[in-house]
């Protein structure tokens, strides 16, 4: 009896830790992103599935103010890229090769795809003078504070 006992909590605490991925409004909070954006944003999050988003904006949401959106999906970097990549002969002048983000990044208009080992992240930025930096440190953040990357 007592096995059965050790094996059921060892299978609740698997479960429960396997059900707690990070949420992306944790991961980047208001502040942090305060910080990279230059003006104060309010967090407000969307999550579901397989899925975590957070989207940071002024208080107002005046047009042209900055922006962004952290989205995770557990699991579909290789086929959010692969998905990117097939649209790339229609979006070709909007689309752009990017270095230095997680292992593999690619972005199109203001939305940023990143693979990060078997997962996908999508930043979409707006109303700052750099978005690419901008991105950059969001992705740092992410990185530091994600478990380590699992290779696809």
């Amino acid at each position: 009896m007592r096995i059965v006992s050790v094996v059921l909590i060892l299978a609740g605490l698997l479960c429960s830790s396997a059900s707690a991925a990070p949420t992306a409004c944790g991961l980047v909070s208001a502040a942090d992103m305060s910080t990279v954006l230059g003006s104060a944003v309010d967090a407000v999050a969307d999550d579901r599935g397989g899925q975590t988003k957070c989207t940071y904006e002024t208080a107002g949401g005046e047009l042209g103010a900055p922006y962004a959106e952290v989205q995770l999906n557990w699991g579909d970097g290789v086929a959010g890229m692969k998905g990117a990549g097939a649209m790339e002969s229609e979006l070709a002048p909007v689309m752009g090769e990017l270095k230095g983000l997680g292992d593999q990044a690619t972005s199109v208009g203001p939305m940023i795809l990143i693979r990060r080992g078997e997962d996908l992240i999508t930043l979409v930025i707006s109303g700052v003078p750099d978005g690419t930096a901008a991105a950059k440190s969001i992705y740092g953040l992410l990185n530091a504070r994600l478990p380590k990357a699992a290779a696809p």
